[in-house]
């Protein structure tokens, strides 16, 4: 349907198609290459995304290896062929405005002055942020095709898409596709946490937002039932997990004492590759902790519950996005066909700390996901065994970690990638001996994101 109105009077219309998660974007991008029969430039949000999407050419079409091209930071080629067929890069890559190295220069060259079929834009959404649309005047085109699962921001800029690529041509109802199978049927639950009392007290004298947010992230009770449904999925339904913490903080609380992977925005490529290799193919590794950077972009089929901990605000997006790493279909299709085994095969559950700020982003957050015809089942408490979590519980564990909170520097508790949630160029920082690609100013921590080490693209 998507590609009809794409193609509807014999000519390839440039717009934008909206598609939930695991519905097939991937393949409707290739289609609509295949159908074009010209040169392609496919941008992607990062380097993983990347490889998965020079996958889906391989997979979807009979294209020649040696006719996809990979343009990253960690992947260049000496030269583009002449007759180049896919060119698969990043949008950070052709927007980047410092030096370049010799070879990089030479193929963005041949990208600025190829006229190509087709413009293929994977997250569309981030294309209006001042960084991105840069992308737009450097590639000439006859056809531009947007692809993303949620069409929201929250700034104002969504519209500027409209000219920037062209008008929605397309957007189908999310139950719609859950009712005939062809994505997973997901139960949403927002599990209520109350803070402890140390730490609620802490929460309340805290004037800074950072702190706060802190507090109410590392909530022990939190962590307790974080533990409890990892435990519960893993062990009586043998399900995969994944664990969103957009604190880098909490992600390496969390992963460590729970003895799990974890991928962040100081994560190497390979080092991604590997731990995400591992969790989709080995039965030992069910569960794997993501920051921020894991929202966008990242293939892992397997996946059928997620665990949010801590979030990015109010924003509506990654909440759906989060939503969508587990809307593969599961099961078997005649299963799938006939309403399946059970009334859910997909869970996503969100740990909000009561009586604090987090319970009103909460409620935004939801809003795009009502929107879409979802409702959140509401878990007032969740009924651990008596004697669960006793370590947990431990006086004397619980303020060690509540002055450990309180002593960290803010610079701890963030982590982003090269994206952030509504697009904008940013890069990772915490750990400054891992992030060698952001130089932090010791007097005024706010300029962080200004001050760089010369890194060549």
């Amino acid at each position: 349907m998507s590609l009809c109105r794409m193609f509807g009077n014999g000519k390839a219309r440039s717009g934008i198609i909206v598609l939930p998660c695991g519905a097939g974007k991937s393949l409707v991008g290739v289609s609509a290459a295949c159908h074009i029969k010209k040169n392609c430039l496919c941008l992607a949000t990062n380097a993983v995304s990347v490889d998965q999407w020079a996958s889906q050419f391989k997979l979807w079409s009979t294209i020649r290896d040696d006719d996809i091209s990979c343009f990253t930071s960690d992947s260049k080629e000496k030269r583009l062929p002449d007759n180049v067929g896919v060119v698969v890069t990043t949008y950070n890559m052709l927007a980047f405005s410092g030096k370049r190295s010799e070879q990089s220069e030479m193929i963005m060259e041949q990208i600025r002055n190829t006229e190509w079929g087709l413009v293929l834009m994977d997250e569309v959404h981030v294309v209006p942020a001042d960084m991105f649309r840069k992308v737009i005047s450097i590639t000439k085109s006859h056809c531009k095709l947007g692809l993303t699962a949620t069409l929201v921001r929250e700034d104002d800029r969504i519209s500027d898409l409209n000219f920037l690529i062209g008008p929605k041509l397309y957007e189908a109802n999310w139950l719609d596709l859950v009712k005939a199978g062809y994505i997973a049927n997901v139960q949403c639950a927002e599990v209520r946490c109350p803070m402890t009392k140390e730490f609620f007290a802490e929460y309340l004298k805290q004037k800074v937002s950072q702190k706060k947010q802190a507090l109410y992230v590392m909530n022990p009770n939190k962590f307790k039932a974080c533990e409890f449904l990892i435990r519960y999925h893993e062990r009586e339904r043998g399900d995969k997990i994944i664990v969103f913490a957009d604190s880098l903080f909490a992600l390496e609380e969390y992963a460590k004492k729970l003895g799990k992977p974890m991928i962040h925005g100081g994560t190497s490529h390979f080092e991604r590759t590997k731990v995400i290799e591992d969790f989709k193919n080995s039965k030992n590794g069910n569960t794997i902790f993501l920051s921020k950077v894991g929202d966008n972009s990242i293939d892992i089929p397997e996946a059928n519950v997620i665990i949010q901990i801590s979030s990015h605000g109010g924003s509506r997006r990654q909440e759906a996005q989060r939503l969508g790493r587990i809307l593969r279909a599961k099961g078997r299709l005649e299963d799938r066909l006939a309403g399946g085994k059970e009334e859910y095969n997909a869970f996503f559950y969100s740990l909000v700390s009561t009586d604090t700020q987090e319970m009103y982003y909460s409620t935004k957050r939801q809003q795009f996901l009502i929107d879409q015809g979802y409702s959140f089942k509401v878990i007032e408490s969740l009924q651990l065994p008596l004697d669960y979590g006793a370590e947990v519980n431990d006086h004397e564990l619980e303020m060690d970690l509540l002055n450990k909170v309180l002593r960290a520097k803010d610079e701890m508790f963030e982590d982003v990638d090269v994206v952030s949630h509504d697009g904008l160029q940013q890069y990772s920082t915490g750990h400054k001996k891992r992030h060698t690609h952001v130089k932090t100013n010791p007097k005024d921590p706010s300029k962080r994101h200004h001050l760089f080490k010369k890194r060549k693209f």
